[in-house]
């Protein structure tokens, strides 16, 4: 605990609390809250400032800022259930049963609206202590017209959640799905399966042992799962009389008229979702309980059981015209889960606007903000908002919203791979001004850049999903491509390969023959790190095919250049450095520095990997001419390095320094932390090489504190490097 290093290190420095906090501008009452434990992930800055305050030598200062990282031992227990249900109340029977079940899974099944997932939420957070390992929650969407969510999806947010390092997570997805049951095996964790379609979407997300427990809820009774695990079987019908009545007089406030709340829990049929709009309703105007059980009143003056999409008719005629609008647009987006950046986008008008338009839904109970900026519907309204959006939007004005929603997905991913990916080629399928009303973020560094993919990475691949099924296929094509880097640096390959399915469909769809030979190529790759060479061959030969029926020899040389790496990854040197060959001679022909420049760098890693490092050299040195004359800066970066690599490997450890030194002083203000971190990291290891056991410390705790805040799957390896004895004395 970084409490108990800073204490240690302060007693050794002979300083009080006080007399360091006089020294380092720290205050006493942070130093306290530190060394007592009620702080455990102090400020990069802090630490630094009392790692300077207690003179600690470049080990011990290496150990101590590390034992200040949320990973320095077992990562933080996942938590990942949603905010409690305001107001909720009654389920008195309900609660009792969740308390009193012993099996290790429970099933809640029961019709849309009954409440099942404030159930199951409310349940979870109040039984939370008793699950310290950490909880987990994931909407699966069974009921959903299009994003049913696909199990191989949540056990990889799953294991993410449970701090498996990327780089430690197997490709396939049974191989997955066993390493998620064995890291939740002995944990005491809390696992929610919300909106469950069947038993084959919940099977591969059960946690292995007994002491996790699982509560899954569904529509359905998921009869098979009962008698396959043992599960305790819940039923939620809608609630009894006076718990309707209670929930509606919450909601309602102190002082309701007993008759007018009771009237309308009977005209809602005791519906819980039903009468949350209703209390929203009622909320909003100031009406009371019997001017609004006047309105529920059918044309005969009967008071009935209402269908729900009477209610929701209701709700939706007594909004603004701009809150009208606004919900039949969310129906159009496939993801019931969306961020307001995106709202705007949707709708057009400026963010501060769209703002006090979700606002009037939030309070409509039409909508939820479930996390700060983010919002969902309930599958129910989000299917009444897009039969609302069908009947009342023409389909110009629908293809226009959707065109401005995908506009701002693909635009911002496309300016996150840029940042993510600076060394890549430029997207072939040169995206177009977003449409008037988008505004996607462009300014990005790489920390916002990851946090905005990790956020976004279901609702991205779902809009790629819906720009296929709605034939906007250019957004489909360019939306994959800036996704691969992401997905292939998480090692999210299943779905690096889907999103290069759906561009091979869209390219097709747009007989763009070029376009097509690209996702073969991408495709290709993906099947090679699947280990399925097979159907990379399969995908390459058509990418070749299709360059040169099209006389396009820029694509050929790019289908040999990918190749190249899938024999690579097969294992297959020889021919992996004959394609770079072939790819190097091709651009060379066609005067392209840039594709040359990396297909001359990938020339001379062959050959050093084959052991001919000598003759690499001037490849190297080729591919640094090549992109200082073709301006590629960042590809540049990568030379220096690999020049420094080979010369380390020559054993001219002055040369290696130099080449990485030169690198770091190129890559300047580039934003680029990932391509400084590995200099750094190589220039540690050549110091270490040569004995300069200090330089080598500062170097990679430079390249870790990057890396980390990155959450790059390397961190580890810098970590166990810091923490190695180091020479013996």
């Amino acid at each position: 605990m970084f409490g108990d290093a800073l204490r240690e290190f302060r007693v050794q420095a002979l300083l009080t609390q006080e007399e360091l906090a006089a020294l380092s501008g720290v205050s006493e009452r942070q130093i306290r809250e530190i060394e007592s434990g009620r702080v455990t992930v102090p400020r990069a800055s802090t630490v630094r400032v009392l790692a300077d305050t207690l003179k600690l030598s470049p080990a011990d200062r290496a150990a101590f800022q590390l034992a200040a990282q949320p990973d320095a031992g077992h990562p933080p227990a996942p938590a990942q259930l949603p905010g409690d249900v305001d107001g909720f109340t009654g389920r008195a029977a309900a609660l009792r049963a969740l308390d009193a079940a012993t099996a290790a899974v429970v099933t809640v099944s029961g019709p849309a609206g009954v409440g099942k997932t404030s159930l199951a939420v409310h349940w979870s957070r109040l039984a939370a202590p008793r699950y310290p390992d950490g909880q987990l929650y994931v909407d699966l969407r069974g009921f959903s017209h299009h994003t049913t969510v696909d199990p191989a999806e949540v056990i990889r947010g799953f294991l993410d959640a449970l701090g498996v390092p990327p780089d430690r997570i197997p490709s396939g997805f049974d191989a997955q799905a066993a390493l998620y049951r064995s890291r939740s095996v002995g944990r005491r964790l809390l696992v929610v399966l919300d909106n469950a379609r069947d038993a084959d979407q919940v099977r591969p997300l059960l946690p292995g042992g007994p002491a996790a427990r699982t509560v899954v809820t569904s529509r359905h009774q998921l009869t098979a799962l009962v008698a396959e695990t043992g599960a305790t079987a819940l039923r939620l019908d809608v609630p009894e009389v006076e718990e309707a009545v209670e929930l509606l007089s919450r909601r309602l406030g102190t002082g309701t008229d007993p008759a007018g709340v009771t009237a309308i829990v009977a005209a809602c049929g005791r519906l819980p979702l039903a009468l949350a709009l209703v209390g929203a309703r009622a909320r909003l105007t100031g009406f009371p309980p019997s001017a609004i059980a006047a309105e529920l009143r059918h044309p005969g003056g009967r008071l009935a059981a209402l269908e729900i999409d009477a209610v929701f008719s209701w709700s939706y005629d007594a909004l603004s015209p701009a809150a009208a609008r606004l919900f039949r647009l969310l129906g159009l987006a496939t993801s019931a889960d969306i961020a307001v950046a995106a709202v705007a986008a949707l709708d057009g008008r400026a963010l501060s606007e769209v703002r006090l338009t979700l606002a009037e839904l939030t309070h409509a109970s039409l909508v939820i903000e479930h996390a700060p900026g983010r919002y969902r519907t309930h599958d129910l309204l989000h299917a009444y908002a897009r039969e609302r959006a069908m009947a009342e939007e023409s389909e110009a004005a629908r293809q226009a919203a959707l065109t401005r929603l995908l506009d701002h997905y693909t635009h911002t991913a496309y300016h996150a791979e840029l940042v993510l990916n600076p060394v890549r080629a430029p997207i072939p399928m040169t995206l177009a001004e977003p449409t008037d009303g988008v505004e996607p973020k462009r300014a990005f560094d790489l920390p916002a850049a990851l946090d905005w993919l990790r956020t976004e990475q279901a609702v991205l691949l779902t809009a790629l999903r819906q720009a296929e099924e709605e034939g906007m296929h250019r957004h489909a094509w360019q939306l994959s491509w800036a996704l691969d880097t992401f997905l292939n640096d998480q090692r999210r390959w299943q779905d690096e390969g889907a999103a290069w399915a759906v561009a091979l469909r869209a390219a097709t769809a747009l007989t763009d023959r070029p376009a097509a030979a690209h996702a073969h190529r991408f495709l290709s790759a993906v099947h090679g790190r699947l280990d399925r060479f097979d159907d990379a061959h399969d995908h390459m030969r058509q990418a070749l095919d299709l360059s040169l029926a099209a006389g396009h020899r820029a694509g050929e040389a790019e289908s040999r250049f990918v190749l190249s790496y899938v024999y690579w990854l097969q294992g297959d040197r020889e021919q992996a450095l004959d394609q770079a060959e072939q790819a190097l001679s091709l651009f060379t022909e066609l005067d392209d520095p840039l594709w040359a420049g990396k297909a001359s760098l990938a020339v001379g890693w062959y050959l050093s990997e084959i052991g001919a490092c000598q003759e690499a050299l001037s490849y190297h040195e080729r591919a640094l001419e090549l992109q200082q004359r073709a301006g590629d800066l960042a590809n540049e970066v990568v030379t220096w390095d690999t020049l420094g690599v080979l010369h380390q490997r020559l054993g001219d450890a002055e040369s290696a320094i130099r080449h990485y030194e030169s690198g770091l002083r190129r890559i300047g203000t580039m934003e680029s932390p990932g391509l400084r971190a590995q200099l750094l990291g190589h220039l540690g290891d050549v110091s270490e090489a040569i004995g300069d056991w200090q330089t080598a410390r500062e170097r990679w705790l430079e390249a870790y504190e990057i890396l980390r805040e990155l959450g790059h799957p390397q961190t580890g390896d810098l970590r166990r490097k810091l923490q190695s004895p180091g020479p013996s004395s």
